[in-house]
């Protein structure tokens, strides 16, 4: 596992480099960026260097040892990996403080103040932390406060607003930029996927993320996105029964309730995407390098003229947007989502007050 594979990251591992020869290791931290960008291969690769039993350099483990196969192969005793059930919302309660029967005798809380079985330190690291509820987020504030000797935990979530403030008041932020177009079409190319979209444009289109450009290589995922753009840059999304388009995108993927929700927040990316790519576009006043940028201008000539309000127009969308996105995690109908939203896109694009509640 050389970092030489963890493209694009190296002020966090120069921070971390620093660290780690100042003996300041923190005990908290929340890495955050968007998704496929490598986040989760770094807390691995930092976890190997931490437990490596030969460990020549700070961040240089051997590779060799049992230790650092452990931690490739995910059974090293001292590393624990929290993530989100396929089939929840939320990263349940008990995976941090154990079930109803063995409350604080089991999970994260319990687990990571235990002594350490080989490596010197525990190390627990908490994938999906976007999906942390209050619940669950109170859960770690005593561990987070007093955190064990000798621990580490590690939290990645996409951005620090999709964090509850208890988790980034007491943790230290490491932000990860998205992947360089290049470095996507490189990696994509490597992956030899069958699509019928050319690899240059899902890099593109790909915000940095492999993830995402593999989501996009799905042809039928790749349109509905172009589609979105269009009914958005129309400034009334819902019109023509787009919802229903977008329910029935939402459904395509099967009856499977986790899967619908995410997504339902995949729009929600999509739509965010293009208000970001609107924003930037018009403050800057220059089209992206996108091989389809005229939906942002059709936006941006459409918009109210006022740079303000153009600016709270968007920024209101992207709110709105959050917020729909969140809704996904409660019990409610897809469309009883979709078309509140649309119909609130409408009104805030065209300069409307609306109310972005909790």
């Amino acid at each position: 596992m050389p970092w030489t594979d963890i493209l694009n990251h190296d002020a966090p591992f120069e921070r971390f480099r620093r660290t780690l020869e100042s003996n300041r290791l923190a005990s908290t931290y929340l890495f955050v960026g968007p998704d496929g960008i490598g986040k989760r291969a770094f807390a691995l690769r930092l976890a190997q260097a931490l437990l490596c039993e030969n460990v020549s350099a700070p961040l240089m483990p051997c590779n060799t040892c049992s230790a650092c196969q452990q931690v490739v192969a995910k059974t090293h005793p001292d590393l624990i990996l929290i993530s989100k059930p396929a089939d929840k919302a939320f990263i349940p309660l008990e995976t941090f403080i154990g079930d109803a029967e063995h409350r604080r005798q089991r999970g994260l809380c319990h687990d990571i103040g235990l002594k350490p079985f080989r490596g010197g330190r525990k190390i627990a690291i908490i994938d999906d932390a976007d999906f942390l509820n209050i619940e669950g987020a109170n859960s770690l504030l005593k561990t987070l406060e007093e955190p064990p000797p000798k621990s580490l935990l590690i939290l990645l979530g996409s951005s620090e607003q999709k964090q509850l403030s208890t988790i980034v008041s007491r943790s230290q932020i490491v932000r990860f930029e998205p992947l360089t177009q290049q470095h996507v079409a490189t990696l994509l190319e490597s992956m030899e996927l069958e699509t019928t979209t050319p690899i240059a444009e899902l890099a593109a289109a790909a915000q940095g993320s492999v993830a995402r450009a593999i989501e996009l290589a799905d042809e039928d995922v790749y349109q509905f996105r172009l589609a979105l753009r269009t009914k958005l840059a129309s400034l009334d999304p819902g019109c023509d029964n787009f919802g229903k388009e977008i329910l029935g995108f939402v459904e395509s993927v099967g009856k499977d309730t986790s899967m619908r929700r995410a997504r339902l927040r995949m729009v929600g990316d999509f739509a965010i995407e293009f208000f970001e790519a609107v924003m930037h576009t018009a403050l800057s006043d220059a089209l992206p390098k996108q091989s389809t940028h005229t939906d942002v201008a059709d936006a941006i000539n459409r918009l109210p003229e006022d740079p303000q309000s153009k600016a709270q127009a968007v920024a209101v969308g992207i709110e709105r947007t959050v917020q729909m996105q969140y809704q996904t995690g409660y019990n409610a109908s897809p469309i009883n989502i979709i078309l509140p939203w649309l119909k609130d896109l409408a009104a805030c694009l065209r300069g409307r007050h609306i109310n972005v509640g909790a």
